[in-house]
């Protein structure tokens, strides 16, 4: 989707509109399934340009850091972008002084027209709002790293492993316990 902030010039303009963003696109491993994602939002103009406030909700289901069990989650929240003409950014940078971003620059979305497209700042919040580690629960015990069993499920009757690449940091250790 193009945003036109042309409709925006004289008055706000409302906006609603869902988004579909297919799990494969956002490359994230421990993401199994994304809901299609609701925008509802205001766009108005203000110095130098535009503002677009609004509200995004999706949900989704991510693979377990331990166990791989399925773990749904929901997410809604606050977005906000500021678009200004790009000559603004030019002239900043066209004085031949180094300029310091500040926060608040790294949200600015400069154009050249007045149609953005509007797909990768949703993506981008996507992004950012999708879980990174999720457990399926906080004493998740997670797979055995032999023969793959679900530790939750069904004790594993592997032998624990030692090891040996710690050896060297265990002799610098002081000699207070063999623990």
């Amino acid at each position: 989707m193009d945003l036109d902030l042309e409709k925006a010039l004289d008055e706000p303009v409302d906006l609603s509109q869902q988004f579909g963003l297919p799990s494969e696109r956002l490359e994230r491993a421990e993401l199994l399934s994304l809901s299609p994602v609701l925008f509802e939002g205001r766009l108005r103009r203000a110095e130098p340009g535009f503002v677009l406030d609004g509200q995004l909700r999706f949900e989704g289901v991510v693979a377990c850091a331990r166990c791989l069990k399925s773990v749904p989650f929901q997410r809604s929240g606050p977005v906000a972008w500021v678009f200004a003409p790009a000559h603004v950014r030019n002239a900043v940078a066209a004085d031949g002084e180094d300029v310091e971003l500040s926060a608040n620059d790294l949200d600015i979305v400069f154009y050249d027209d007045f149609t953005v497209p509007f797909d990768p700042l949703i993506e981008e919040q996507v992004q950012l709002e999708i879980p990174m580690r999720v457990l399926c629960r906080e004493d998740c015990r997670g797979l055995c790293p032999e023969c793959g069993v679900d530790r939750n499920v069904v004790p594993c009757t592997c032998a624990e492993t030692n090891d040996d690449r710690w050896n060297a940091l265990k002799a610098l250790r002081p000699n207070h316990s063999n623990t």
